[in-house]
């Protein structure tokens, strides 16, 4: 199946995007668009406007292709149909349905590009379903600019069906779980999709699928309940925890899905079954280590990021405890009256913004920030040098601009 014509330059630089109403359960939305973004004193001379177009496209294309799903008719009761549709509906860099876009792009040109389309969508829809499960283990209420999804099923449950707080609760986590079931399963009809509408090779879509549903979704649960594991334990008391490790729980998390989509979108491009080719390889790890790198970003923009911006709460990470690459760097340098203070408010649910900002200060004087940061930037090195031997063109520029981006990002 073609993709659709492409847009002029005047509807590029449209700031909203209207669906049609008789479209089940989508609404008029913001687009992320380049144009738009806070640009900071570190971003100067770094020219991103040709990224922030393509996300902005990618977005567009990318929403499209979920309004015609099928998968759409299936979203019921309403509950569920305005859950699974909450974080889809809601403005987002979409960064890993752009690297496996712009992987395609780079190996096949724009036509295979084209083609790689709803596998992009399913990776988004993978990634979105994650972001579900992940805000109910952190009892986050907010993504994205609005409430988690367990959050506003809470609240729907104490207005609308005058639940007590504790019923409603539950069926807010309930609902949360549903949600994140179905999207799960409606990532994976995304793939199907590349075989039956846009003539991908069925063996690859195959072993696309069950790379996804093994080894990424092995690892990706694997690293989550480390996550939850660390989180629950004084740093004291893992003594086998240190830097290597918490950026292996990192990887798992966050990096093996950025390598897959880049893996996915180069074997699209190129039109292989073959992992192992030199070419998909080289993106393999480029995306890889963009994905650390991306982790490490998001730690540091967890504490000292604009909640506004970044559409999620700041300091949540203080509070639930989670082990980084910046406590355990600011613990290492800390003295003992440094390190009570930080281990009396980390994992503190109840903790002060006050309190919170103190930490902050800490992680800053301890070189937690400066470390995290040094590592991040190591990656994006590694990764850009994996990248040497793909042809030019403006797709491997894309990607170049796209690992600068994840140092750069403020949100």
């Amino acid at each position: 199946m073609p993709d659709e014509a492409a847009p002029s330059e005047e509807e590029k630089d449209r700031q909203t995007f209207t669906t049609p109403g008789a479209k089940k359960g989508f609404a008029k939305r913001e687009l992320f668009v380049g144009a738009d973004l806070d640009r900071s004193d570190d971003m100067a001379g770094m020219e991103y406007d040709e990224l922030f177009q393509y996300l902005s496209n990618t977005e567009r294309r990318i929403h499209s292709v979920f309004e015609s799903s099928q998968m759409r008719a299936y979203l019921n009761p309403q509950d569920v149909l305005e859950s699974v549709l909450s974080y889809i509906n809601r403005p987002a860099k979409r960064l890993r349905p752009s690297i496996l876009l712009m992987a395609a792009g780079a190996l096949g040109g724009p036509d295979r590009e084209k083609l790689a389309l709803p596998a992009a969508a399913g990776v988004e829809l993978f990634h979105t379903w994650t972001l579900v499960h992940d805000d109910l283990i952190d009892n986050d209420t907010l993504r994205r600019g609005g409430p988690t999804v367990h959050e506003a099923m809470r609240t729907s449950a104490r207005t609308k069906q005058r639940l007590p707080a504790d019923l409603a609760t539950e069926y807010g986590r309930d609902i949360a779980i549903l949600t994140g079931d179905i999207q799960h399963g409606w990532a994976i009809t995304f793939f199907v999709d590349c075989g039956l509408e846009y003539g991908i090779d069925a063996a690859l879509v195959l072993r696309l699928i069950k790379h996804l549903q093994s080894y990424v979704l092995g690892n990706l649960i694997f690293g989550e309940v480390l996550d939850v594991h660390y989180g629950m334990h004084n740093l004291a008391a893992l003594k086998d925890v240190d830097e290597d490790k918490i950026i292996e729980m990192l990887w798992l998390k966050t990096g093996d899905l950025y390598e897959f989509a880049g893996m996915a979108g180069a074997l699209i491009g190129k039109n292989t079954c073959n992992f192992e080719d030199n070419e998909v390889q080289a993106i393999r790890h480029f995306a890889d280590k963009c994905g650390t790198a991306f982790q490490l970003q998001d730690d540091i923009l967890g504490i000292l990021g604009d909640e506004a911006s970044l559409g999620k709460p700041i300091g949540s990470d203080i509070r639930e405890g989670k082990k980084t690459v910046i406590v355990y760097e600011a613990l290492k340098n800390a003295n003992e009256a440094q390190s009570e203070t930080i281990l009396a408010t980390l994992g503190n649910r109840m903790a002060t913004n006050d309190q919170v900002q103190s930490i902050a200060r800490l992680f800053f004087e301890l070189n937690g920030i400066g470390r995290t940061k040094e590592l991040a930037a190591n990656y994006i090195s590694q990764a850009i040098a994996h990248l040497n031997g793909i042809s030019d063109s403006k797709y491997k520029r894309l990607l170049l601009l796209w690992a600068n981006y994840m140092l750069d990002r403020k949100f």
